[in-house]
């Protein structure tokens, strides 16, 4: 409850004046959105980094028709072209999925290494001719290493349908390899195995021609994703996960065998008993231990009248996703995401709108969603390496130029505003003028050594113009404000400028924005503070009750977040009392000795 107490000096002879004041005071209130800082200590999400994740086109070197010309951002020697250099070398990478788009029409990875030339592989269909992939799998590791992305954050997708089964529909046929098992354990042990002759799948060699290719050491990937959307139209359907898993079972066994450390993640979608995730969670591979993660797509909308899920809906569906996952020990990727597209016939201006800044308004609202979730892992946006894309983060203009759209230009300004980790917060927003009941959604970074903390805020509504409210910031001070916006929904091109709070100590947020607020530390006390004797202990560390010490401490002394001390206490004493206190992080200081807690 807001507690409003008018100053005892503040005398106004006019009543109505006074009256009015307090009225507009209250509607100002009612109106503006909030976020309050709840425990600037606390753990929500401990790798943002990885919800900047994308999925990367393996047909990216190759060359269309004459309608199309180069496909995408690496040329046919696999050297990248040096207009995209400019603008995608500092593009924020931190986890990539691949082969994207090639794993719908039978990417073959073995083709895609060694020197050149190389094998031809069918994989644009109607709009270019079977050619060598030169920007192939070995290429697109040296890509990710040179920016530093580990084994451990790249995502393969692999393959499910074996081209010699009978029966399968065009869809899957067009995805089939020959001999997807030995294909899939092959390519496991091409990655994974060291050059030593240990030989794990017999036959050839694998490590050993990774080492001839001038790859002596293991690439170490350990997410490996079955399949993409095998439960849409064409494939199994929403209603065979059963044969799907019948599938993909010898599959997962395959490569299991070859390097049982894997992280293997399976497709889902649904929630309800019955549906593709309830069988996933129910099967013999769940009861094993086999399945790391599932991995969730989604394409939304940020409106509540679309056929397309909105944001929200998104929120409430990923909490009964977590929620159940969770029984199994299951974690929770979104292996996929963008602002919808119509999916039939879309025109070059529906798919324009999905990257532009409606697109990034709508990255910015879904990744500050995800962000306070502890149990989301990773995130990818569907798709980069093809500047003709239906999703076209990077698009090629009819004068041959590029241009990084503001979809991808969002993630190059969130990237670093997310820090390290988001912490425990609460907020407050109005219903949205479409009937969405939030316009503003807003979360809390710091780093590890709590010494920055920032503040990213997206207003959705595109009508109205919101106010945000900062609370809880006790021992930080602003350093920048700024804020993010375009001259209407379908703008190519992102505006920023610095901003400010008003006299009300409000951010004004116009509609359709992205506000970003920085601050640090104000106190020196505090970074001295920091360096703790690791050889005394206080428990119950969080606590809301007395807080004892492992040993007796003299004269102790106690300070607030802002280096502000809050209580000093004579003598010798083995607890202190800390009950009524407002949550927070705190200090307690005895001559050379500082311990850190959390009172919650």
């Amino acid at each position: 409850m807001l507690n409003m107490q008018i100053p005892k000096c503040c005398f106004i002879k006019n009543g109505l004046s006074l009256f009015l004041i307090l009225f507009n005071s209250l509607i100002s209130f009612a109106q503006i959105s909030s976020i309050n800082i709840i425990n600037i200590d606390s753990n929500v999400l401990v790798n943002t980094k990885l919800l900047f994740g994308i999925t990367f086109d393996g047909r990216t070197s190759l060359i269309g028709s004459s309608n199309y010309g180069q496909i995408g951002y690496y040329d046919t020697t696999g050297a990248i072209l040096p207009p995209i250099d400019s603008i995608f070398s500092d593009f924020p990478l931190t986890t990539v999925r691949y082969p994207a788009n090639g794993n719908a029409v039978g990417f073959e990875w073995k083709k895609s290494i060694g020197p050149l030339p190389r094998l031809a592989q069918d994989l644009l269909g109607n709009i270019g001719s079977p050619q060598p992939v030169n920007f192939g799998f070995d290429e697109f590791i040296e890509m990710c290493f040179e920016k530093g992305i580990t084994g451990d954050d790249i995502q393969i997708m692999v393959p499910i349908y074996d081209d010699n089964t009978t029966g399968l529909t065009n869809t899957q046929m067009l995805a089939a390899v020959p001999d997807v098992i030995s294909n899939n354990a092959d390519w496991v042990e091409y990655c994974n195995s060291p050059n030593n002759g240990s030989n794990p799948g017999g036959g050839t060699d694998w490590a050993a021609v990774r080492a001839a290719n001038g790859h002596p050491n293991p690439y170490n990937i350990k997410i490996w994703n079955i399949g993409n959307e095998p439960w849409a139209m064409g494939e199994f359907t929403a209603f065979n996960c059963a044969n799907y898993l019948n599938t993909v079972t010898p599959i997962i066994d395959a490569m299991l065998a070859i390097d049982p450390t894997l992280k293997i993640t399976m497709p889902t979608m649904g929630i309800g008993n019955g549906s593709w995730f309830s069988v996933l969670l129910n099967s013999t591979l769940a009861q094993q231990g086999k399945i790391y993660a599932l991995s969730q797509h989604f394409f939304g909308d940020e409106q509540l009248s679309t056929p397309n899920p909105n944001i929200a809906s998104c929120d409430t569906f990923l909490n009964n996703l977590i929620t159940g996952a969770k029984t199994k020990g299951i974690k929770i990727i979104i292996g996929d995401y963008a602002h919808s597209i119509p999916s039939t016939n879309p025109t070059m201006a529906q798919q324009d709108l999905a990257m532009q800044w409606r697109g990034a308004n709508f990255i910015a609202d879904f990744l500050l969603m995800l962000s306070q979730k502890s149990d989301i892992e990773r995130a990818n946006f569907w798709t980069y390496g093809n500047v003709y894309a239906t999703w076209h983060p990077i698009k090629i203009n009819i004068n041959g130029d590029y241009k990084l759209m503001p979809a991808a230009e969002i993630y190059k300004i969130l990237q670093p505003a997310f820090l390290d980790k988001s912490i425990k917060v609460s907020n407050y927003s109005p219903t949205s003028s479409d009937g969405i009941l939030y316009s503003v959604r807003s979360n809390a970074f710091v780093t590890n050594d709590l010494s920055k903390l920032n503040i990213v805020a997206v207003n959705r509504d595109r009508n109205n113009t919101e106010r945000l409210k900062v609370y809880g910031l006790n021992g930080y001070n602003l350093s920048k404000a700024t804020l993010y916006n375009a001259q209407e929904l379908t703008s190519d091109s992102i505006i920023k400028f610095e901003t400010s709070a008003d006299v009300y100590d409000e951010y004004v947020m116009p509609a359709s924005s992205i506000l970003i607020l920085e601050f640090i530390v104000n106190s020196e006390n505090i970074e001295k503070l920091i360096i703790q004797d690791k050889s005394i202990k206080c428990y119950p560390n969080p606590t809301n009750g007395n807080l004892i010490f492992s040993e007796t401490l003299e004269n102790i002394e106690m300070f607030d977040f802002s280096g502000r001390q809050i209580i000093s206490k004579k003598g010798t004493s083995n607890f202190i009392s800390i009950e009524n206190m407002q949550p927070g992080v705190y200090f307690i200081k005895s001559g050379k000795t500082v311990l850190k807690f959390v009172i919650d």
